[in-house]
Order: C-alpha cells, then sequence, then structure tokens
C-alpha cells in the first residue's frame, strides 16, 4: 500500500506551517510542565491522575482521582523532567508535522490527527499494561503517541517502505532495551514504544482515507 507525497512536505521547512494538532498537543505538555514546577500541589495532582499504573495479577493498586482509565490517555501529557518533554516535544515536532501535512490543514485533518495520536498512545500504554509485571510500575510520556507518529510520517514521506524504514529500526531499537532490561533494569517503556508504533503502522493508512483532505488538482500553464 502506498500513501502519496504532498510536495508541501519536501519543500516547507519544519518548523513552519506547523499543523494545529501538533499545537494542540505541544501547549498542554508545556503547561503541564509549567504547572508541576511552580505549582507543585496541582502538579502531584495531575501527575497522580495521569501516570499508567499497573503491577503483578492480584496487587491492589493505589487509588488515582480519575480512576485507572483516564491515564491511557492522559499519561502523554505527564514527563519526568525537562530532557523527557524535549525530547518527546522534538519528535512530535519533526514526525508530526510530516503527518499532519499528510492529513491535511483544515478541521477534519486536525481531527484525523489526534484520533490517531491518542489511539497510538492508548495502544501503547494497553500493551504495557497486558505485560506481567513482578512489581508496582508507573508510565508517563508521550512517546506512545510520538511512536505511532513515526511510522505514520514514514507513511506520509514514502509509503510503506517508508513506513518499514522508520518503524523497524524503532521497534528493534526497543527490542534491544527489553533484551538489556533482563540484565540490567532500564526505566524506559520499550512495549508502550512498540504498541505505540505498530498502532501508527497500521491505523494511518486507515485514517488517511477517512479523515485526509482531497488534494487539488495542480494546472500549469
Amino acid at each position: 500500500m502506498s500513501v502519496p507525497q504532498r510536495d508541501d512536505q519536501v519543500r516547507t521547512p519544519i518548523f513552519n506551517a506547523m499543523p494545529v494538532g501538533v499545537l494542540i498537543l505541544a501547549i498542554p505538555m508545556l503547561l503541564v510542565a509549567a504547572i508541576t514546577a511552580f505549582a507543585p500541589d496541582l502538579g502531584r495532582w495531575i501527575t497522580a491522575a495521569s501516570l499508567v499504573i499497573d503491577g503483578p495479577a492480584g496487587t491492589a493498586l493505589p487509588s488515582q482521582p480519575l480512576g485507572h482509565i483516564a491515564p491511557l490517555v492522559l499519561h502523554v501529557f505527564i514527563h519526568f523532567g525537562l530532557f523527557h518533554l524535549v525530547m518527546n516535544l522534538a519528535v512530535l515536532i519533526g514526525a508530526g508535522r510530516a503527518v499532519g501535512l499528510a492529513l491535511g490543514r483544515g478541521l477534519k485533518g486536525t481531527t484525523g490527527f489526534l484520533v490517531l495520536f491518542f489511539a497510538c498512545s492508548i495502544a501503547g500504554a494497553g500493551l504495557e499494561v497486558l505485560l506481567p509485571h513482578d512489581a508496582l510500575v508507573s508510565m508517563g510520556g508521550a512517546s506512545t503517541g510520538v511512536s505511532g507518529l513515526i511510522a505514520a510520517a514514514g507513511w506520509a514521506r514514502g509509503g510503506y517502505r517508508g513506513m518499514l524504514s522508520l518503524a523497524l529500526p524503532w521497534i528493534g531499537f526497543n527490542i534491544l532495551i527489553a533484551l538489556t532490561g533482563m540484565v540490567l533494569p532500564i526505566p524506559i517503556s520499550w512495549a508502550g514504544h512498540i504498541g505505540g508504533t505498530v498502532a501508527g503502522a497500521v491505523l494511518f493508512p486507515l485514517v488517511l482515507a477517512v479523515f485526509g483532505e482531497p488534494r487539488r488538482p495542480r494546472f500549469s500553464a
């Protein structure tokens, strides 16, 4: 399956014409980081309500202000430090711009962008929860969603082969993290990344078909 490449994706610098969907996600992430730094009590409540928490089967999980379902979506707005936030924002801007422009800048395309991002986020968080754990774990960060955007950006820029060229190395890197974690625990949700990437690879052509804005024909004199 091939996804057509838009000409403006090649010619426009990366920070120009930023899709609205990217801004809708990036601004709350920055606001939550600011609240956590300058209003710690409110920041702690937001964090408690947003983290994905799971543990060994039969373990009583701590109560969360909005329950244990809401974090499957809200975890994308919580980050553990400046580097974590900046890294995810960088991928959101880079991959998200390619995806957003492929879907279109209007309301329909923006809706599709957000549907794709949160579907990938839920898929990544869901895979993390489905894995067996031998201790209580918590997960936050936009990397579940941006992992899906990596695969989707591959579709947008180079069709099926473009998707594989971006998705497979990222999946392979996270498999390496998983294998390394058997010896030396690494606090990275490799399962969340893989789940989000697979969701992005599978869902982007469908989202493009449903939400993508048709291209206008180009005429030359």
